[in-house]
């Protein structure tokens, strides 16, 4: 885990995300109010699991931890679009799955780029939390 004074904080945050993708992707789909391009929820994909896997790489530098919610993100994102194809009012796609693991691809690049060092930075603009008492 990297170097960060408020990891718990990060985490949850982090496992929210995942529940918003995980909810996100069973709800039915709401009308949109314009025209919206082709394709579009394949960026919206990307764009989820860019995020999800970009926020753990903050958290865990580049290596087995961050491989392990990397792997359990693709298996997610499979599970869903089968669960997708199982609903009366979404439907699994293939391309979905591809531009899932695009996003994963991207975040995960991401670990090796300044990105990967965003919430450090954010940290340094807050007090450190002080330690409880009696702790050393």
């Amino acid at each position: 885990m990297r170097k960060l004074y408020r990891p718990r904080l990060w985490l949850t945050i982090g496992w929210l995300l995942i529940a918003t993708v995980f909810t996100a992707s069973l709800l039915p789909i709401p009308p949109a109010p314009i025209a919206l391009p082709t394709h579009f929820d394949k960026w919206q994909h990307i764009t989820a699991y860019f995020v999800l896997s970009a926020w753990f790489a903050q958290i865990y530098p580049f290596g087995t931890k961050l491989l392990l919610y990397s792997g359990g993100f693709f298996v997610m994102g499979a599970l869903l679009e089968v669960l997708q194809g199982l609903t009366d009012y979404r439907s699994a796609d293939a391309y979905d799955l591809a531009a899932n693991t695009l996003g994963l691809a991207l975040g995960l690049a991401s670990s090796f780029t300044i990105l990967s060092r965003v919430l450090s930075r954010v940290e340094h603009y807050f007090p450190k939390p002080s330690k409880p008492a009696g702790a050393m």
